[in-house]
């Protein structure tokens, strides 16, 4: 949205590729360019934009782990902390601390 290659991300067939088992993750997109840290905006949007429910959140963070451009090694200690992680971002959102 920002860089302009979609005026609405509702517009976008998200939600139908992920019925299709099309495999996607949310990223970041130049967040120093940006003034931001972190995902937790591009997860809000897509959350609306998309009807998603969190399972459907849970499993973009995954496939960021699955599909990144790392060793093994380094997605296996990503697997580790993941979880904690996750509980620790849901807790936070649904405080509204996050």
């Amino acid at each position: 949205m920002v860089l302009g290659y979609t005026k609405d991300l509702r517009t976008y067939p998200m939600k139908s590729m992920l019925s299709w088992g099309v495999q996607a993750s949310i990223n970041s997109d130049d967040p120093g360019l940006f003034g931001y840290e972190g995902v937790t905006l591009d997860y809000i949007y897509a959350f609306g934009a998309w009807e998603l429910n969190i399972r459907d959140l849970k499993k973009f963070s995954l496939n960021g782990i699955k599909y990144a451009s790392i060793t093994e090694e380094h997605k296996e200690r990503l697997y580790k902390v993941h979880e904690p992680m996750w509980n620790d971002w849901v807790k936070a959102v649904n405080a509204g601390t996050y």
